[in-house]
């Protein structure tokens, strides 16, 4: 097993995705102080699962993403993948190739992968253990970190020897089995507290449980009656909708024939409403002959008073004349002639005048018998909306 590949992407000074091949000609990463070498090293514990800020050389997790500069803005993550050779199988993952990858966002929601697949942090530090290369693998040691080690305590130091000997792993699984015990005991004697409880509480649960049977008992009982009074009241239900709705077709029908009423109601009134109008046009043109014949008649009474003023003038003529004629005979033919065609013109004057005073009556007959039809046509309407708004 050996490392062929790291690629960071917003990690510390790394904003832009960087891939770093790493083969068998590669010893050493050289550069002077401050160009990124150790920020690579950093890089493979993170991505390994180092969880130590101060391992990590920063104040907190935060840190690790590329907070931009002057010319650069600052990204939202921070990524690094570690890709391993596996074809000797030295990991217990089943591939030749095993990809690590761990992200960080500024929210400090963390995602692993191993081989693009969703992981936990767990399964990445069992995946290392006994390999050297876990967080207490001896592979990355950093500046200071020989005399760090060399002054710890003779247990702490045991974990990198543990590391080194490769039982670390069932170190691990000791104390977690140990933990595991330990809880087991713990719940055992819960139960065991719960257990003793119980029995104390086992004669009045006792009596509880008969009286649940007789309970449920009864409630079967209960049942069977709430159904029995549930059909006769669906049964009473169904008679009572049956009614209704009968009720409800003999409504409609009643409704339908009410509707068909009003319709010929209205369809009356629209047509005595017609003929209203057209009486009021006929009753409107015989007033219009009315008043012409009023005007005629007005007219022929001036013309008859001036042809009455007309005859006594010639009958006071005539009397004049026929003292003058008395002893004129010879001149008494002429004028018995003018006399005689003046009493014709009168009588004809006489004659039209009588005939247009009996066309005037008649013409006043037929206005009375109009205004007395009319006055019953109104009268008839006005019942007929009386009736439709009750």
């Amino acid at each position: 097993m050996y490392l062929k590949s790291l690629e960071v992407q917003g990690f510390k000074s790394f904003p832009d995705k960087t891939l770093i091949r790493f083969g068998d000609d590669i010893t050493a990463i050289v550069g002077p102080n401050g160009s990124g070498k150790s920020n690579i090293s950093d890089a493979i514990l993170w991505v390994m699962g180092e969880q130590s800020t101060k391992t990590l050389r920063g104040a907190k997790m935060e840190d690790v993403i590329f907070g931009g500069t002057q010319k650069r803005a600052a990204v939202g993550f921070a990524e690094a993948t570690l890709t391993l050779d596996n074809t000797d199988r030295a990991l217990a993952y089943d591939s030749d190739e095993v990809m690590v990858t761990r992200r960080y966002y500024r929210s400090g929601d963390s995602e692993y992968y191993i081989n693009r697949q969703s992981a936990r942090l767990r399964d990445i530090h069992e995946m290392f253990m006994d390999t050297g290369l876990g967080r207490e693998g001896y592979s990355n040691i950093g500046q200071g970190r020989i005399d760090e080690i060399l002054s710890l305590k003779s247990a702490d130091r045991r974990e990198i020897f543990e590391e080194a000997a490769g039982i670390s792993k069932y170190r691990h699984r000791k104390e977690e089995t140990e933990r595991k015990l330990a809880h087991t005991e713990d719940n055992l004697l819960r139960i065991g507290d719960k257990v003793s409880e119980l029995e104390m509480q086992l004669e009045p649960l006792k009596v509880q449980s008969e009286k649940a049977k007789k309970y449920l008992e009864l409630k079967e009982d209960l049942l069977g009656v709430e159904v029995t009074v549930w059909l006769d009241t669906l049964e009473k239900l169904s008679t009572a909708a049956k009614k209704a709705e009968e009720d409800y077709n003999s409504a409609s029908f009643v409704l339908q024939q009410a509707h068909d009423d009003l319709n010929k109601l209205y369809a009356k009134s629209e047509q005595m409403s017609a003929e209203l109008r057209h009486k009021d046009e006929e009753l409107e043109n015989i007033r219009s002959q009315v008043s012409m014949l009023d005007a005629t008649h007005q007219q022929m009474d001036g013309q008859m008073a001036v042809l009455r003023g007309n005859v006594q003038n010639n009958e006071a003529n005539i009397k004049r004349i026929e003292e003058e004629l008395q002893g004129q005979e010879d001149r008494s033919g002429g004028i018995a002639a003018q006399m005689e065609q003046a009493r014709q013109r009168i009588a004809q004057i006489e004659e039209s005048l009588t005939e247009k005073r009996a066309a005037v009556n008649t013409l006043q007959q037929e206005l009375t018998a109009l205004s007395a039809n009319a006055e019953g046509i109104t009268r008839q309407f006005l019942d007929l909306r009386t009736t439709e708004s009750n």
